[in-house]
């Protein structure tokens, strides 16, 4: 499914992320001040071309601490320099004064009474610099800026949500529907969708010869395909093979179902991704949700940012609108052949759903242009993707023209 941009009527301002490592950065801003005494030690690090769960996984082989113990407010792509918050309990922060860890950098500890829990930042700054942009193309670059700074950004997921070969969706619709040939084939097969080249021979030996000769050949850097395919062998295409893969990653398999999901809804309403519709759920700038009844009592407000309507992010136990909203949404889980009922899988995996604004507002935004270089300073609310924002300016595709040398 192709996204869909607000500014289309806007030409675009065509740019190049020459190095991710130094012209994507993000800051974390944290919920709550840190209150300085506790037993978590708070880490703030800095990390370059990793994403977060390699960089709990080296600090944790480096330290012997174990990874589930760890604690974050969210999740970082790994293509930029990123600042984040990790915590740690019973460490003390003189562990952290000499760690060398590949990639990573301590740049400051202090302590607090309670674990980082994921949704526990207020948002994130991003500095971006966009290279080989022509003069003429920076006024379109501040259009598409007004534009969204009045509307509001289209709240998509973007590709990273869906994995390195786009296929958590799939492997997460297989675990909903109990089909657990079609999980592993999905996850273990599909050569054709393998850009590395030792994997995709090893796929390719998965789909003619079957699990056993691709384990001789699949790298061993691939620990969840690795241990897919020994459990395949142990146990066969069942509930119990399924049951000895990491569940961070079936979670988010399931996770990208939802996402999956919201995006067709968005794409199905997106001409209204910004008005209010009658029986809608819409959302308050504090978090709260509440069903429309007048929409347009309530279309001032969202004009005004005051409130932003939602879509699903289907559970079992979500917050039901009614009307179009009700039956678009509807048609969206027949269409996938779900219920909301198969969204409580168990097995530690089930989801209870919620809702997620349409539209997010980017503040604190700056522009400038030197030399072909556009530099973009702009702050998004937790959860909101900054690389749909950048694509509205340059309507690019889902690579976003991340020069091919990138670390």
């Amino acid at each position: 499914m192709a996204m869909k941009f607000a500014t289309a009527h806007i030409p675009p301002c065509p740019g190049i992320i020459k190095s991710a490592n130094e012209d994507f950065r993000v800051f974390e801003l944290p919920l709550y001040p840190f209150s300085g005494t506790g037993t978590h030690t708070l880490v703030h690090i800095e990390k370059a071309g990793i994403g977060t769960f390699e960089a709990i996984h080296r600090i944790c082989k480096a330290l012997e601490y174990p990874e589930r113990d760890v604690g974050s407010a969210g999740l970082k792509d790994a293509r930029g320099v990123t600042r984040q918050w990790l915590s740690f309990e019973h460490l003390p922060p003189e562990k952290f004064t000499a760690l060398d860890v590949p990639k990573v950098r301590v740049l400051e500890t202090t302590r607090h009474g309670n674990k980082l829990k994921r949704g526990h930042l207020r948002g994130n700054r991003f500095e971006v610099t966009l290279r080989e942009v022509k003069e003429a193309d920076v006024p379109h670059a501040r259009e598409a800026l007004q534009v969204l700074a009045r509307r509001g950004v289209p709240n998509w997921y973007d590709t990273q949500r869906f994995g390195r070969r786009g296929d958590n969706a799939a492997c997460g619709l297989s675990i909903l529907r109990a089909d657990w040939q079609a999980y592993f084939d999905q996850l273990l097969g599909d050569p054709a969708n393998e850009t590395d080249r030792q994997a995709r021979e090893a796929r390719q030996a998965y789909v003619e010869q079957g699990p056993a000769a691709a384990l001789e050949l699949w790298p061993r850097r691939q620990n969840n395909e690795r241990a897919a395919l020994k459990a395949l062998l142990d146990f066969g295409a069942s509930d119990k093979a399924l049951r000895k893969l990491p569940q961070k990653l079936k979670l988010l398999q399931v996770s990208a179902v939802q996402s999956l999901l919201f995006n067709r809804v968005l794409d199905a309403r997106f001409d209204d991704y910004d008005r209010v519709w009658a029986g809608d759920i819409c959302r308050k700038e504090n978090g709260a949700d509440f069903q429309v009844t007048d929409a347009a009592l309530e279309q001032p407000r969202a004009d005004a940012f005051e409130i932003s309507p939602t879509g699903p992010i289907f559970g079992h136990k979500m917050m039901q609108p009614q009307g179009r909203a009700a039956e678009l949404e509807a048609a969206v889980l027949v269409a996938e052949k779900l219920t909301a009922p198969m969204f409580d899988i168990g097995r530690g995996l089930s989801q209870k759903g919620d809702r997620r604004p349409l539209r997010f507002a980017v503040g604190e935004i700056d522009l400038g242009f030197a030399d072909g270089a556009l530099t973009l300073g702009f702050t998004l609310p937790k959860g909101c993707y900054a690389t749909v924002l950048l694509r509205e300016i340059t309507k690019a595709g889902p690579d976003l023209a991340f020069s091919g040398d990138n670390d």
